[in-house]
């Protein structure tokens, strides 16, 4: 999991940026994105607030739960609409020059 944190509130941006020391990245390496105001992304948005997708106040394994639920829910969205990361499709890909060249390998040798 790899989160960009972008708060307007000073104290909430410092209170992820401690609990998720771990898991920060940039805008461009992030999973996601997460911050207390509606804002536009290419990369999804994780809100914090009233009628957000955590309210305050929170504990950090409040905060770590309701994340991880987020990040399994992008997941099983994109596996929805058949979206394969580029990991899948080169692996697909190699498995499918291995069982090719195995196909003749085995031709050959008779």
């Amino acid at each position: 999991m790899k989160a960009f944190i972008d708060c307007d509130c000073e104290i909430l941006q410092r209170t992820l940026e401690l609990f998720l020391k771990d898991h920060a990245a940039s805008v461009q390496d992030c999973d996601f994105m997460i911050s207390d105001e509606p804002q536009s992304s290419a990369k999804p948005l994780f809100l914090i607030g009233e009628n957000g997708d955590l309210a305050l106040p929170f504990s950090k394994q409040m905060l770590l739960s309701k994340l991880e639920d987020f990040q399994g829910e992008l997941k099983r969205d994109l596996s929805e609409y058949g979206a394969a990361s580029a990991e899948d499709e080169i692996c697909a890909l190699f498995d499918e020059f291995k069982a090719r060249i195995i196909e003749i390998l085995r031709r050959q040798n008779g």
